[in-house]
């Protein structure tokens, strides 16, 4: 016999109504039943209610890793904590209050909060083209459908082996399609695994895009960490930077001969900022069958945050390299990184149609795919 999901809301009523919640008037509560024959574990995982500024958050947590996430704000991770001394990994800015989106929002002027946002079906707010077919003419918006908005669906489970899981799914609204994220820790790991299945609703192919937004915390001499030799392009350099708008360069050296897999200190009036995105795929640079590991390390302490992705999953990457030569609201320059995990190689869904390489989703099927987050010392898995 299964354990049993029991929802509550916050007046302590029961429901199995899943398929309806709302995240902000609900609490999933997984409860083991004595018949389920459970192994013995030394240790486990939690996952536990909490608030975040006004929102309902929850947070899964083990010995090793803590991860905190806001259903309301798009399943924004607003959290990610490691080792004994709970080192918090993601920028957070102070200046930008967490605050609902509505489609018409600039993200960069009003959500650019850090944390992690889901960015789907486009980074770049677009008008898709002819050559979409029936999605023509649409309109998508900065930064995609997801982040900011609340996810209709929430729950949370705990498994015999000690693991936790927090499940968000969500109907998209500009096009046919549902969007599925499950977060599961393990039960004395520094792992945090991401699955996702993406549905196509209706009779025709639908095109789309995503990548992660984790808004990194960096600091000078911090080390960045992506294959060696993955070609990558520059599709923006502002003042200053070590590489120009449309450079095409194999990592870490760009045309010029700067290294970029060190987080460099730069003068204010010398800060600069500069978009990459891979050129191909993930396959360029690694074996068969093998993931490519991309992250930051902390020389100073040994601490290091890595992501292990598959490339016939996850082939593709983006990076925004801050340093201190950009703020979307017009103020002082952020000094942060942005390390994002891709499916289309391209920040514009419209590009990538022109293109004729957008990821499509056949009539009726699904697309999965998965990748964990984890730390220095954590095994691939």
């Amino acid at each position: 016999m299964k354990g049993q999901i029991i929802y509550r809301n916050l007046f302590g009523a029961k429901t199995r109504e899943a398929e309806s919640l709302d995240p902000e008037l609900f609490v999933a509560t997984a409860l083991r039943t004595d018949s389920q024959n459970m192994s013995n574990t030394t240790h486990s995982a939690s996952i536990t209610q909490t608030r975040f500024d006004r929102f309902l958050a929850y947070r899964l947590q083990n010995e090793a890793m803590a991860v905190t996430v806001v259903p309301a704000l798009g399943g924004k991770i607003v959290s990610v904590t490691t080792g004994l001394r709970q080192r918090e990994w993601l920028w957070r800015n102070n200046r930008i209050c967490h605050r609902k989106a509505v489609p018409a929002d600039c993200y960069t002027r009003l959500h650019d909060t850090g944390g992690v946002d889901e960015c789907f079906p486009s980074v770049d707010a677009c008008e898709l083209p002819s050559d979409a077919g029936v999605f023509a003419g649409l309109t998508l918006p900065d930064h995609g459908e997801l982040y900011g908005r609340p996810w209709t669906q929430v729950r949370c489970t705990e498994h015999a082996d000690g693991s936790v899981s927090l499940i968000l799914k969500q109907k998209c609204s500009t096009l046919p399609v549902t969007f599925q994220r499950s977060l599961t820790l393990p039960p004395d790991q520094g792992c945090i695994k991401f699955q996702y299945s993406v549905r196509n609703l209706c009779d025709t192919a639908v095109p789309f895009s995503w990548c992660l937004h984790p808004a990194l915390a960096i600091t000078p001499g911090m080390e960045l960490v992506l294959p060696n030799n993955h070609q990558l392009h520059c599709s923006f350099a502002s003042e200053h930077a070590p590489l120009v708008t449309g450079d095409t360069f194999y990592w870490p050296n760009t045309p010029g001969g700067s290294n970029l897999s060190v987080i460099p200190e730069v003068a204010p009036e010398n800060g600069f900022a500069a978009k990459l995105l891979s050129v191909n795929d993930l396959f360029d640079c690694t074996n068969p069958g093998a993931k490519a590991r991309i992250g930051i390390m902390d020389p100073a302490t040994g601490e290091a945050l890595y992501f292990d992705l598959a490339p016939e999953e996850v082939p593709h990457l983006a990076l925004w390299l801050n340093y201190g030569g950009w703020a979307g609201d017009g103020g002082t320059p952020y000094f942060n990184l942005v390390l994002e995990p891709a499916i289309g190689n391209a920040d514009s869904l419209r590009e990538l149609i022109d293109r004729n390489t957008a990821p499509i989703l056949a009539p009726g099927s699904s697309r999965q795919w998965s990748f964990q987050i984890c730390t220095d010392n954590a095994p691939l898995c």
